[in-house]
């Protein structure tokens, strides 16, 4: 067995906002140990990664692609807390429209590895598993747990667009805002009393300012 490696301490989206979650959670709650895998930014190939890893219950989750192997990052509090009420409204949503949520699931983007959204919607009749693999769904969510990965999960969106993914979303915490990837938005910024929608979506309505006011209670 393989012994995570630890390398110190990450800050919890603890500005910016002085009440709440963020701000009444003791330093210690809201302060996490990092825990990186002695697998992260290994190389191995495709059968090894579906050998070793991608069944394991190694946590936070380990990623592939290219060869490379990327552990996801270590979830905060907050990130839990939007990540579960996040696939609640779509789960509501997709009860009416049909279609399937999942959170963290290995998604198989073909030629290339696995990566795990955050949370994940397939549209009815898209195809959801072929081959015992997940394939690429209509929606992938990102949620930002630590503001150093902000640019790795822009490309995580990115990267995922261009491989069959119709719409990715990367939320903000700490800033309370939304970046949209899809159909002619590359990362457009959006916050405030925005109502988030999407024509891959219709239908479905993500009212920031009713998400981010869970970190207010």
């Amino acid at each position: 067995m393989v012994e995570p490696v630890r390398h110190g301490s990450e800050a919890g989206l603890m500005a910016g906002h002085g009440s709440g979650i963020l701000g009444a959670m003791p330093a210690a709650a809201v302060l996490h140990e990092v825990e990186r895998s002695a697998y992260h930014g290994a190389r191995m190939t495709l059968a090894a990664y579906e050998a070793t890893l991608l069944d394991s219950n190694i946590k936070p989750y380990l990623e592939f692609w290219d060869g490379l192997v990327i552990q996801k990052a270590v979830p905060s509090f907050v990130h839990g807390v939007l990540q579960v009420l996040l696939a609640r409204r779509l789960g509501d949503w997709a009860d009416v429209v049909g279609g399937f949520v999942t959170t963290e699931t290995h998604v198989w983007f073909a030629g290339h590895g696995y990566r795990l959204p955050d949370v994940a919607y397939w549209a009815p009749r898209r195809l959801t598993v072929a081959e015992g693999k997940a394939r690429p769904p209509t929606l992938a969510i990102e949620i930002l747990s630590d503001p150093s990965d902000r640019e790795s999960d822009r490309a995580k969106c990115r990267l995922m667009r261009a491989n069959g993914v119709d719409v990715c979303w990367l939320i903000d915490p700490d800033r309370r805002t939304v970046e949209l990837f899809d159909d002619g938005r590359d990362g457009e910024n959006l916050s405030g009393d925005t109502i988030v929608t999407s024509p891959r979506l219709p239908g479905f309505a993500l009212d920031l300012r009713d998400i981010f006011s869970v970190l207010d209670r």
